[in-house]
Parts: C-alpha cells; structure tokens; sequence
C-alpha cells in the first residue's frame, strides 16, 4: 500500500504490469497474483469508495 499511497507508482502502471506479461513473467504469474491478490483488491475497493464518495460530492 506504502507505493500507491505514496504515489511512488501509479495506479495505471500497476494495472498495466498485470496485465501485460511476457512469456517469462507467466511461468510466475500465478505465485506473484497470489502474493499480491489484498493490495488489487483493496486498489479495486480505494477506487469503488473514491467513485462513490466522488458522486456524493457532486450531488451536494
């Protein structure tokens, strides 16, 4: 969480990492998913809240 807090990275270079991996990254895809499944998922979840708290804003 300390990188996207920080903004050290951006969300979209997270995104884009996962999503485009060559050959050799595959063969460790699924060990580098699993260890960083809590840190997408609570990147899905900080977006959902941020939309959501976004749209509250807006309609005040």
């Amino acid at each position: 969480d300390v990188f996207y807090d920080e903004e050290c990275v951006r969300e979209a270079v997270f995104q884009k990492w996962r999503q485009n991996l060559d050959q050799e990254e595959i063969n460790v895809y699924s060990a580098m998913i699993d260890a960083t499944k809590d840190f997408f998922d609570w990147l899905l979840l900080a977006d959902t809240e941020s939309t959501e708290e976004d749209e509250d804003d807006e309609s005040k």
